[in-house]
């Protein structure tokens, strides 16, 4: 029964997204607006509930200081004394807490990656370095094993390719953009390394376009030209958007790009190949294979003639760093991965608008600044304006964390933890480093069902087979063996025993005071059940139906 009850409520995040109405004695937008603001520039003590949602959108879920004396990093008493520019200014100095590994001794990468997640003090880099995951795309699904390596080659290369998103995270767009064009991970996954302008024979040949066309669609510019604040532009002849670029660019940048191949101690003759991968080095260039030809890219801009491949790959990407589309194509995305899948246009461009700074174009540090100290992701809960479209669903790797982080669980790694996590997460449709496409889990521009042009983007993996699974996982982590045996350990005695305590305490942190009156209702009535069961099966029960309901399936 607990369970078919469950569904239901998370069935309704399908069609009810920011349909739990407004909580009892919501404070006008006006008053939320400007609660905000006055925190962000005075860097006063922010709300409780100001607190709860920024660690949401910034880490893996929010902790509780409880009984520390000194309040630790990331919790949300530490938030409310130091303030969130402050706790900013600490996590953005946090160095990656552990590299990814791709030995074989080593676990799966997505146990890796939840370990970190769960239990790493760097939150808001990999939280970051998550969303870049899901926006420059490669996947151990698409890198092959090969007999010529001592290593899992898929393992390898995600291991590397993790770490370089996480090292870049805070650093500079255009610094990312070059370490991922020479990723070997990159390069075999959008077939970029042994890319040549001529065939075995000598004779000129035309470079895969592959990874040419999803940088500029995919990691950089979009489809079609934007304005600032993110909405495109149209042709006020034809009434259709306008590119971002032709076929004949793409080619243009495939060649440009031509010549790059996996680290050796030579590179080979014209139109050979280096087989042997080396997934632990990024990739090298090599003339012979390089069509040295000037190109005109975007913006009319053409390449130098019988320059090196360095020169050119240089030229290319600094022609699409500096186009007018990369601050609001990157700067939405990254808004939709850490605060709402519908940003107005006005957040869009105040964050490109920082991306886009003159002398300091590309400072991620100061754009996910922007992001996170913006009046629209501020404030107790979302100003009334924004609130029918505003938030997001959990995607399966962030439900996943949020649920288990309030829960404080101790984790003996010796039992590997993170595996069960990502198992549960790959069973909701997210198998973390293995995206099934370039277009990673989800694509950004995903409808949300239901609703008139709202976007959704997690939504695109929710159907009646992942809506079960999430209701599995929680009834799994909860009730069953499974996390006790994969060393994940829960002391229930953290929460309260009364049943309106524990629904206060619920309503109060999990859910930061958006607690609807008809949720609050239902679980009254469930714990007074005589059925419910002893006061630990109440707890769990509480914590299943709070976990499954739309107002905790979405981030708002």
């Amino acid at each position: 029964m607990f369970r078919r009850t469950a569904l239901a409520f998370a069935l309704c995040a399908v069609s009810c997204t920011g349909a739990d109405g407004p909580p009892e004695q919501s404070p006008p937008a006006e008053q939320v607006l400007g609660e905000a603001q006055q925190a962000v520039d005075s860097n006063e003590t922010p709300s409780e509930a100001n607190s709860i949602r920024f660690l949401e959108q910034s880490s893996f879920g929010p902790r509780l200081a409880r009984t520390a004396t000194t309040p630790p990093v990331g919790t949300v008493e530490h938030v409310m004394a130091v303030g969130i520019p402050t706790s900013l200014t600490e996590q953005f100095a946090l160095q990656p807490a552990a590299q990814f590994s791709g030995a074989d001794t080593a676990p799966d990468l997505g146990s890796q990656f939840f370990l970190r997640a769960v239990a790493g003090e760097d939150q808001l880099r990999l939280r970051v370095a998550f969303a870049l995951s899901q926006i420059m795309v490669a996947s151990q699904l698409g890198i092959p094993e090969s007999t010529r390596t001592a290593y899992s080659d898929p393992k390898t290369a995600m291991a590397g390719y993790m770490n370089l998103l996480s090292s870049h995270a805070f650093g500079n767009f255009r610094d990312l953009m070059e370490a991922v064009t020479k990723s070997p991970a990159m390069g075999r996954y959008l077939d970029m390394v042994n890319n040549r302008a001529f065939n075995g024979a000598g004779n000129p040949i035309d470079p895969n376009e592959n990874y040419a066309r999803e940088m500029l669609q995919l990691f950089t510019l979009g489809l079609h030209k934007l304005n600032m604040n993110g909405t495109v532009q149209y042709d006020a002849v034809t009434g259709q958007p306008k590119p971002a670029y032709t076929e004949a660019q793409v080619q243009a940048f495939a060649s440009t790009l031509s010549g790059w191949t996996y680290k050796a101690a030579a590179c080979p003759a014209k139109g050979g190949t280096i087989t042997t991968p080396d997934y632990t080095q990024p990739m090298m260039a090599c003339d012979a294979n390089h069509d040295k030809g000037s190109q005109q890219l975007l913006r009319n801009f053409s390449t130098t003639a019988n320059a090196t491949p360095q020169v050119h790959l240089t030229e290319a990407l600094d022609n699409v760093f500096n186009d007018p589309n990369v601050p609001p194509f990157i700067s939405k995305q990254l808004i939709q991965h850490l605060v709402t899948s519908n940003p107005t246009p006005a957040y869009v461009k105040r964050v490109a608008t920082v991306f886009a700074k003159e002398g300091d174009r590309g400072n991620l540090k100061e754009v996910v600044r922007a992001i996170l100290e913006d009046t629209e992701a501020r404030g107790a809960q979302p100003p009334q304006t924004l609130r029918p479209g505003f938030g997001h669903l959990r995607s399966p790797a962030l439900f996943i964390t949020n649920t288990v982080r309030w829960l404080e669980p101790t984790l003996e790694l010796n039992k590997d933890p993170g595996n069960r996590l990502s198992t549960w997460s790959k069973s909701l449709g997210q198998w973390v480093t293995r995206s099934p496409s370039v277009f990673s889990y989800y694509p950004p521009n995903a409808p949300a069902p239901g609703t008139d042009g709202l976007l959704g983007p997690e939504f695109a993996i929710l159907d009646t087979a992942t809506v079960t699974a999430r209701a599995n996982f929680v009834h799994e982590f909860l009730y069953s063996n499974m996390a006790v045996n994969s060393g994940i350990t829960v002391d229930y005695n953290l929460v309260p025993s009364d049943a309106t305590a524990l629904v206060d305490w619920l309503g109060q942190y999990w859910l930061h005071g958006t607690m609807d009156p008809a949720l609050r209702t239902r679980l009254l009535s469930a714990l007074a059940d005589p059925n419910a069961g002893t006061v630990l099966r109440r707890k769990k029960l509480a914590l299943y139906l709070t976990s499954l309901s739309p107002s905790f399936q979405v981030q708002r």
